[in-house]
């Protein structure tokens, strides 16, 4: 939908215009043949008068007509001669357009839009392919056991630990971009129970001989406070118990 009116555009263009070049390189090229005047070249002697040593700010160039070259690189790169290219053109009363290269001419630009787009119908009106030759989608198949749902992601990705690990290299990796494995700086352990800074105070020998004796005291109060009822209740009916040893000796009673 796009190109063919844009291929029939350029068709009417290249109509309306005439020259060696296309428009947008003529101007260009007429831009540079302007700031080739600040350059000076000289001749070195050459037989067939082609190269040349341009003087210049803010460094001096070697140019070869023939080859078509300068140290600048812009003539290589653009195929557009530059300004000491021009600036040794004018020395030899060439024009710099004979020198640009065949792909930035009119002929290389009419090569270019010489073909055109057959037009096509509307869906519908398509003919229909027979059933041999329509093709079909691959069959998949799917590999024993749970599908990973998760995508694998590389090395160079945050989080993303590469393909699996070889087992001729059962040292870890670390995360660093060094490949050095650093091992965590631990403080000196303190003991917040005797203050002592070899150990903590889950290893410390003050806080268990103290735990236990706590634990010692807790169970002597607990057997103490089970055997306090027995012995108060013997003190309070000292009586009841010499009243029944009488009735048991006197048979009157």
């Amino acid at each position: 939908m796009f190109v063919m009116p844009t291929i029939a555009k350029n068709k009417v263009k290249l109509n309306n215009h005439t020259g060696v070049l296309t428009p947008v390189i003529k101007s260009r090229l007429e831009k540079v043949r302007k700031e080739s005047k600040n350059w000076k070249p000289i001749w070195t002697g050459d037989n067939r008068y082609e190269k040349f040593e341009v003087h210049g700010h803010p460094t001096n160039h070697v140019v070869d007509l023939g080859k078509r070259l300068c140290t600048c690189q812009f003539w290589m790169l653009t195929g557009i001669p530059c300004v000491h290219a021009c600036a040794a053109l004018s020395r030899v009363n060439k024009p710099p357009k004979d020198f640009c290269h065949r792909l930035l001419t009119m002929e290389s630009y009419r090569k270019t839009y010489n073909h055109h787009i057959n037009p096509i119908p509307g869906q519908p009106l398509w003919e229909h392919a027979e059933e041999c030759n329509r093709p079909h989608a691959p069959k998949i198949k799917r590999k024993p056991g749970k599908l990973q749902m998760k995508r694998r992601m590389d090395a160079d990705e945050k989080g993303g630990r590469g393909c699996k690990k070889s087992k001729a290299n059962p040292k870890p990796q670390s995360n660093n971009r060094d490949n050095v494995h650093l091992k965590r700086q631990l403080s000196p352990f303190t003991c917040n129970f005797c203050g002592d800074k070899r150990y903590t105070k889950r290893g410390c020998k003050k806080k268990r001989g103290c735990d236990d004796a706590a634990a010692a005291e807790a169970d002597k109060k607990k057997k103490n406070e089970r055997g306090t009822p027995a012995s108060e209740h013997q003190l309070q009916h000292p009586q009841d118990d010499g009243d029944q040893r009488d009735g048991e000796d006197n048979p009157l009673m």
